[in-house]
């Protein structure tokens, strides 16, 4: 069937696509954050948790704010848009505390906002509406560098369990440190298949390099793209929208998160991405998607992006000596050096980290054989970030005590990587092969 190469305008979007798949409840629910937060979290959407709610004034007078975590919180009304009314703590000493724009609020200021939020002053009908606070999100070190102040976030398009189109949106000290196009923020379009970026924009003209930076806007690889289009994905199915918006965060402890879902999301994402959004919503409309795993492999076959054999992307180059964070289970985590070594084949860490982080161990057992004679090394799960990039994987665990490092890094988890050999520091025993020896 041919499809239309036309750009999708608001009126089209809203009769062809929101009025016909968005039922009425879904929206509703859509529309009141705290309600959506509540859906994910009762079907194992990853999302932020909610610390508290509040309905009215008596609850507000009556709650201990010295109780809210000392690392900081987000407020937000329940019905809010365009970020309006979020007041985000990057740190709280019970009484008052900084948000990440550098203000300083305290209890009274607070409790007057709040005040306003229950008026309507932010919701999108003006309508009385309700406030919540949940966990603040620390982003993963990867975007720190992209946006220094704010919360970067992907926003991703889907429709009938398949992404269609996806940017990154980088907040400046213009937006307030938000991630709104309309308040300032740099829009970056994102291909659904490598996760690459490819075209920007900022105040509607498009730019090459970040302001006051010299990091390109084309060629980013976004760091556990796969997993940002299954979570997007899963979201679309279990809230009921056929049509919406899914706004991820990559959280340095959780990884990717969902912060909201928009049932009207904005139509610049198509000028951004440079590709007509009607034109792919025509493509997908009828496919039958049995699996959120097949949606994801259909948007990555049939969106391959045309404009990225132009754009030179250039692996990430590390040293041989790297900082690597280690999660276990309930967000533990342990941020250590690294050693990359091209000539081990698989990871292997210190048997304390694997105590400490409460590392899931396996049955099978792996025989090295190195320089140093031969070892069998009980494996283990591991998940680690490295360069921006989180790895999952199988690794082993040894008493790492009199060796320079706690972790090598082998090559099995180097791929996409350039490895600068600056530092040459290789123990005998990390250049090895191995069996698999079943137990």
């Amino acid at each position: 069937m041919a499809v239309n190469i036309g750009i999708l305008g608001m009126n089209a979007r809203n009769f062809l696509y929101i009025r016909k798949y968005n039922p009425a409840f879904a929206k509703k629910r859509a529309d009141n954050k705290l309600a959506t937060k509540k859906l994910f979290l009762q079907n194992g959407i990853q999302t932020t948790a909610i610390l508290h709610s509040f309905t009215n004034r008596n609850m507000v007078r009556q709650f201990d704010f010295a109780s809210l975590p000392k690392t900081g919180f987000a407020i937000k009304p329940a019905r809010g848009y365009e970020g309006k009314g979020i007041l985000v703590f990057k740190n709280w000493q019970g009484e008052e505390g900084e948000t990440t724009t550098g203000k300083i609020l305290n209890v009274k200021q607070i409790t007057s906002h709040l005040f306003d939020i229950f008026e309507g002053i932010y919701s999108l009908q003006s309508i009385p509406d309700q406030a919540y606070i949940e966990e603040r999100v620390t982003p993963d070190s990867f975007f720190k560098k992209l946006a220094p102040v704010g919360l970067p976030d992907i926003r991703v398009i889907v429709f009938n369990k398949i992404p269609v189109m996806a940017m990154l949106r980088l907040p400046t000290k213009e937006s307030g440190g938000k991630a709104n196009l309309n308040a300032g923020a740099i829009g970056v379009g994102v291909g659904l298949r490598t996760g690459i970026t490819t075209y920007a924009v900022y105040k509607d003209k498009y730019i090459t390099t970040l302001p006051n930076s010299k990091i390109k806007t084309n060629g980013i690889k976004v760091p556990q793209w796969h997993d940002i289009l299954l979570l997007a994905t899963k979201t679309q199915a279990v809230c009921g929208l056929g049509y919406v918006g899914v706004d991820i965060v990559v959280d340095e402890k959780k990884g990717p998160v969902v912060l909201e879902i928009n049932t009207r999301p904005g139509l610049a994402i198509q000028r951004i991405n440079q590709a007509s959004l009607r034109s792919r919503l025509e493509r997908v409309e009828h496919i039958q998607v049995t699996t959120i795993e097949r949606g994801v492999e259909i948007a990555e076959s049939l969106f391959a992006e045309e404009g990225l054999e132009n754009i030179s992307h250039t692996p990430p180059i590390l040293t041989v000596i790297e900082p690597v964070t280690i999660y276990g289970p309930g967000n533990k985590r342990k941020e250590i050096m690294a050693k990359l070594d091209t000539g081990a084949f698989r990871t292997s860490i210190d048997t304390s980290l694997v105590e400490e982080l409460n590392l899931q161990k396996l049955k099978q057992k792996i025989r090295i054989t190195s320089a140093s004679g031969i070892t069998i090394r009980p494996q283990i799960k591991l998940s680690f970030t490295l360069g921006g990039k989180r790895i999952n994987t199988t690794g082993t665990f040894i008493n790492r005590k009199n060796l320079q490092f706690p972790m090598i890094v082998g090559r099995r988890d180097l791929k996409g990587f350039y490895i600068n050999p600056i530092r040459k520091e290789a123990a005998p025993d990390d250049n090895d092969s191995e069996e698999i020896i079943e137990e």
